[in-house]
């Protein structure tokens, strides 16, 4: 049970990583450097909690709850720094590092509605 899970979420990852990939590709080959970099940016993102889910998973030995939590407690974490760098970009008026921090909100958003419906099972 908690293998399809986890086999599920790395495939969502992996298609993400991929799309961003494939995107960033276009967008350079378009010379539009600055949103082929929010898209490395928000590959990273994705990549960060694929790392995060592997090692929850190996850490809690097949407990499903644990790994939620796991994963929940990161998934609070991480992005409370970006928040607070986002909050210092707004107040320098920064637009390009405000663009970049909101990038990692709005993907860990995705992430964890993602994580949420496939590990309550309604993917």
């Amino acid at each position: 049970m908690i293998d399809q899970r986890v086999s599920k979420l790395n495939a969502y990852f992996d298609r993400q990583i991929s799309l961003c990939h494939q995107r960033n590709q276009d967008l350079l080959a378009d010379d539009r450097m600055d949103e082929a970099t929010f898209e490395k940016i928000r590959a990273n993102v994705y990549d960060i909690f694929r790392t995060i889910l592997s090692v929850a998973a190996k850490a809690a030995k097949n407990d499903p709850e644990e790994v939620k939590q796991a994963f929940a407690l990161k998934a609070e974490q991480i992005p409370s720094n970006w928040n607070i760098a986002y909050e210092k970009a707004k107040q320098h008026d920064d637009a390009v590092k405000m663009k970049i921090e909101q990038i990692k909100l709005d993907t860990i958003h995705e992430i964890k509605e993602t994580f949420i419906r496939i590990w309550e099972g309604e993917e």
